[in-house]
């Protein structure tokens, strides 16, 4: 009869030990998660960076009457004593607009769901199980 609850506790610690390792709070889907973190803080330090640059446009724009003249000229804009003369043939370029940075969706972390662990740990119980028993049949018949 002990070597039927020895089946038990394989099965057992085959599931904890595949849950700590494969499971869903396993060491490898914390691994993927670390990982993931250090991409959104990447990501996110990428987003702070161009939230000061538009800060500075911003402020330059409010008070600063020459950066104001400057973004107007660009945009065809000059002050009632100007003339622009434009020659044909030319490419116009024109200023690239401010980058706001990309949505930075996270990748869910791959793992062995915990029902299939109970599934396959129950499997090899069974397995076990069943070859003891076919071990205790065969020995039986033998002795007959």
């Amino acid at each position: 009869m002990l070597k039927y609850l020895a089946a038990l506790w394989i099965a057992v610690i085959f599931y904890a030990v595949s849950s700590l390792f494969a499971g869903a709070a396993g060491f490898f889907a914390y691994k993927q998660l670390d990982a993931e973190k250090d991409k959104q803080l990447a990501n996110l330090r990428q987003l702070q960076s161009i939230n000061e640059e538009i800060r500075g446009r911003k402020e330059a724009l409010l008070y600063d009457n020459d950066t104001i003249s400057i973004y107007a000229r660009e945009l065809g804009y000059g002050s009632g004593k100007e003339r622009f003369i434009r020659i044909a043939g030319l490419d116009v370029k024109q200023k690239a607009r401010i980058y706001a940075g990309e949505a930075f969706l996270p990748d869910l972390p791959d793992y062995i769901d915990d029902k299939t662990l109970r599934i396959i740990s129950a499997a090899i119980a069974a397995a076990i199980i069943l070859s003891f028993a076919v071990v205790d049949i065969l020995h039986s018949m033998k002795k007959w």
